[in-house]
């Protein structure tokens, strides 16, 4: 058991590594995930800015209980493992995007994407909840590339956001047939 543990811990680092240096590498890349790692967030919450203005108010409810479910899980991880992040651990390592002192997983960033883009995708809008998990898979690509997260950080908050989302969506689903036939009589 322990040393498949430690071969998963040395996958994460190693893929850390590759993902990290290649940024670091490259002018082109090392802009693209920085930009997505810091700024990438605004796409996602436009994504609900365009709900609201489509009068789609369900997903829009269903969207921030899939955040508030998602945050109180990491919460709750983040309590008990409190993992630092690369640029703590290893110093060679300068991280691409703003300084942060919370803890490194799982991934906030990448499970409030996932989360809301998983609630929009349930919610019928498969065009932009596709585009959204293409946006949150590259915040989460970029988090890793930008030295603030290791490949298991994003994995696991990519994770959250999925089960946060599809609990949000069968528990806004379950209220709305609940009302429904409670109210009309």
């Amino acid at each position: 058991m322990f040393d498949f543990l430690g071969n998963l811990r040395l996958l994460d680092h190693q893929s850390f590594f590759a993902l990290y240096n290649f940024a670091s590498q490259n002018h082109f890349w090392h802009d693209f995930f920085y930009l997505f790692a810091q700024y990438g967030i605004i796409l996602i919450f436009l994504g609900i800015i365009y709900l609201v203005l489509r009068i789609r108010i369900d997903a829009v409810f269903s969207a921030m209980m899939a955040m508030v479910f998602s945050a109180i899980i990491s919460f709750v991880i983040y309590y008990f493992w409190q993992r630092p992040r690369p640029y703590v651990t290893y110093a060679a390592v300068q991280q691409l995007a703003s300084y942060t002192t919370s803890y490194s997983f799982p991934s906030a960033h990448t499970f409030l994407s996932f989360a809301i883009a998983m609630t929009i995708w349930l919610y019928g809008h498969k065009k932009l909840g596709a585009a959204l998990f293409l946006v949150a898979a590259t915040i989460a690509v970029s988090r890793v590339a930008a030295g603030v997260h290791y490949p298991s950080d994003v994995i696991a908050g990519a994770a959250i956001g999925i089960i946060s989302g599809t609990l949000a969506h069968w528990f806004m689903e379950s209220f709305e047939h609940f009302w429904g036939e409670n109210s009309a009589e």
